[in-house]
């Protein structure tokens, strides 16, 4: 991909070319999701971000204009640079990266804290569970299970549900960012 066509740029401005979206995406996804990775990201968060640019993209694209010197990819590399500065530094709705259990910085005490400590942790975790469930749909909530819970890779929750690996991971960050913010303040 040496090159941008510019007819693709010119078509992704006009409302009446909406395959030049999916060509787009099938075309720079990948490219996104290694920038990504290259800079540290897990593959979910890695994924996610994918999605965020392609969204600022749809608002961006159709004013953007190619200066002197500068090509298409490496407008789009800032861009992307810029999400995963933004990424790292918002709030924390998502596990420290690193971490492979998504439940583990909520259920893992403090340094120092007794075992009763675990134990109230875990009990508060299962209540937040139980207590957020009624708000996602069955869809939803089994992917979170499979993933979140049960350890079982995203692929293969997507696979055994019939929807995208991104879906998964959608799922599994919507329930964990409900659950997060369910248990703000206990957890001190």
């Amino acid at each position: 991909m040496a090159d941008t066509s510019l007819t693709l740029l010119d078509r992704l401005r006009r409302p009446d070319q909406p395959d030049a979206w999916d060509r787009f995406a099938r075309l720079y996804a990948p490219l996104l999701l290694e920038w990504a990775r290259a800079r540290g990201l897990q593959s979910a968060d890695a994924e996610d971000l994918v999605q965020t640019v392609l969204v600022k993209l749809i608002r961006r694209l159709p004013t953007y204009e190619r200066r002197d010197g500068q090509t298409f990819r490496g407008w789009l590399f800032t861009v992307c640079r810029n999400e995963c500065h933004n990424f790292r530094t918002r709030p924390a709705t998502r596990p420290v990266p690193g971490t492979d259990d998504p439940l583990a910085t909520v259920l893992s005490p403090a340094a120092g804290d007794d075992p009763d400590e675990a134990e109230y942790r875990r009990a508060l975790l299962h209540r937040a569970l139980a207590v957020v469930r009624a708000d996602f749909s069955p869809a939803v909530w089994a992917a979170f299970t499979r993933c979140a819970l049960d350890g079982a890779p995203a692929d293969r929750v997507a696979a055994e549900l019939g929807v995208t690996a991104n879906a998964v991971y959608l799922a599994r960050n919507r329930v964990l960012t409900r659950v997060r913010s369910e248990l703000a303040g206990l957890l001190d």
